[in-house]
């Protein structure tokens, strides 16, 4: 969900940059704008999929520790 506002509110701030840089005598800071928001966008997407990736190798280590402490237990 929190994506999904991010991404809308990218949409929003390249479009108004673009917009904007028709009409400027120089619009090379305007285009410099609407495609660095896009990075910073596509940066955030990235930081939070590895931060997720990292999360599910940890769960996922925990539940194999959990796992191997059971069956050592009943022997």
């Amino acid at each position: 969900m929190k994506t999904v506002v991010y991404f809308i509110f990218t949409c929003f701030i390249s479009t108004g940059a673009m917009l904007g840089a028709l009409n400027m005598k120089n619009p090379f800071p305007l285009f410099a704008i609407a495609f660095g928001i896009w990075a910073l966008f596509l940066w955030g997407c990235d930081r939070r999929a590895k931060k997720a990736a990292h999360k599910r190798t940890m769960e996922r280590a925990f539940q194999d520790f959990v796992r191997m402490k059971k069956h050592h237990r009943h022997f």
